[in-house]
């Protein structure tokens, strides 16, 4: 398991139970909860790329950078202002296509300093 902590509020982005194809991730904290069984197939190791990506910076970056599950139940995005303060938007998709279908999205805030180390935790994560 490994989180990204917001630095702004209470708010945690969760990953765990990560199992051959698949892990559960769970947006929690600061008036949000919602979580979802994500089915990466082989693009996992995309989003640990993702990760490694962002942990290699250290300075601002132009733009977005993000990554999105083959099932799109799941997409994360990251900017950096010019302050360093990192913001990840953490979308998530539940019952696609049904009528209950739901989606929630909300922000969560770090900083740059912390990139190494949440891709350090990912490393760990997506390759037990």
């Amino acid at each position: 398991m490994f989180s990204i902590n917001s630095t702004s509020s209470t708010r945690e982005l969760v990953f765990s139970a990560h199992k051959d194809e698949s892990f559960r991730v769970e947006l929690k904290g600061f008036a949000v909860s919602a979580s979802a069984d994500v089915w990466a197939y082989t693009d996992a190791n995309g989003l640990n790329e993702f990760f490694q990506d962002l942990g290699h910076l250290e300075k601002r970056w132009q733009g977005q950078r993000s990554w999105t599950s083959i099932e799109r139940e799941f997409s994360l995005a990251a900017t950096c202002t010019s302050l360093g303060k990192v913001t990840f938007r953490v979308t998530l998709l539940g019952l696609q296509g049904a009528p209950e279908e739901w989606r929630v999205e909300a922000r969560l805030v770090t900083d740059l300093g912390q990139l190494e180390k949440i891709a350090k935790h990912a490393g760990v994560f997506f390759n037990e």
